[in-house]
């Protein structure tokens, strides 16, 4: 790789913001000052990148579109506690002319800061819209979600799902296809967003079982997932949480997320393991992070996943930027 910008100073301390203006400048895309479409629109100052990138803020959430390419090795840093990411290709990326449509919109929950390497040549073209904590609350409240953690978490197993979810990428070529200068581009973007996020609702509710107890006793086993998959909360303690008798609880739990309880910890150990890589960690650190106490046990479970050892993903993701969309 050749020369690389920078690290930070310092991680921001205040509330997640809307998009990231300060990692965006430190990449090269610059506030563009005549702008007068909707939203804020970032430009490349040739030298770092070269493109343009525009995010308008809602209620709640965020409506991306880009179109950039990276001219010099970078970071870029993010807080991604408190939202929850679909995106999907451009409408003249990907889709264009194929004879089905190519269903990558996906789910992005992690926890914390994540510092991600960006090769110089990085190509992004896409749409995608950020929902804040606000937003996922008011919409999953019928469904009594007590978190976005329960939310992020079962909507990522769903995410192979969620992109043919009926209007998930008819509301991103929505997004990425207006003209952010005509007059009310900014209520066809909230328009989409919403129509997007009403999506994700149906298909999860559609997954949930019927009975309010048994859909509430599912979740809360989802929420004992994500806060101890490091561990490895057992499946007895999970019935438990959900208020089941083991064999119903097998039975609803796969209806719910498609995976038995081990596979959906694991798969949680596994994305986490992939941010952890993709930042520079060793495998060994990596391994101990996500709950395994052998390097090797966590290596073999890394392969059958992804079909490569973590030592080979990470030499990968050190040449070029690993685009989660694109899977």
């Amino acid at each position: 790789m050749g020369e690389t910008t920078g690290p930070r100073d310092g991680r921001p301390s205040e509330e997640p913001k809307l998009f990231q203006a300060e990692e965006l400048e430190h990449m090269g895309l610059l506030p563009a000052g005549d702008d007068r479409g909707a939203g804020e629109l970032f430009v490349g100052d040739g030298v770092r990148a070269e493109g343009w990138y525009r995010a308008w803020a809602g209620d709640g959430l965020t409506v991306v579109t880009c179109d950039f390419t990276i001219l010099v090795d970078t970071l870029f840093g993010i807080d991604t506690r408190r939202y929850l990411t679909v995106r999907g290709p451009a409408a003249s990326e990907g889709r264009a002319g194929a004879a089905d449509p190519v269903a990558i919109a996906y789910i992005e929950t992690r926890e914390g800061w994540v510092t991600t390497p960006v090769p110089a040549g990085s190509h992004f073209a896409y749409a995608e819209v950020e929902y804040f904590e606000g937003a996922l609350r008011g919409a999953f409240a019928e469904l009594e979600w007590n978190s976005i953690g329960e939310a992020s978490s079962l909507l990522a197993e769903m995410r192979h799902d969620v992109g043919w979810a009926p209007g998930v990428l008819s509301a991103l070529d929505e997004i990425s296809g207006v003209d952010p200068t005509v007059p009310g581009a900014a209520l066809v973007y909230e328009g989409a967003a919403k129509v997007l996020l009403g999506s994700l609702v149906g298909t999860v509710a559609a997954s949930l079982p019927e009975s309010r107890d048994d859909r509430v006793g599912v979740l809360a086993a989802v929420e004992l997932a994500n806060t101890r998959w490091r561990e490895g909360a057992s499946q007895e303690e999970a019935a438990s949480a959900a208020g089941m008798g083991l064999t119903k609880f097998k039975r609803l739990f796969q209806h719910t997320t498609g995976s038995t309880w081990s596979a959906y910890l694991t798969a949680r150990r596994m994305r986490e393991a992939r941010v952890l890589l993709a930042s520079g960690k060793a495998v060994a650190e990596t391994a101990r992070k996500v709950g395994y106490r052998s390097p090797t046990s966590f290596s073999a479970a890394f392969s059958r996943a992804y079909g490569m050892s973590p030592q080979l993903f990470k030499e990968t993701v050190s040449t070029r930027f690993l685009d989660v969309a694109a899977e």
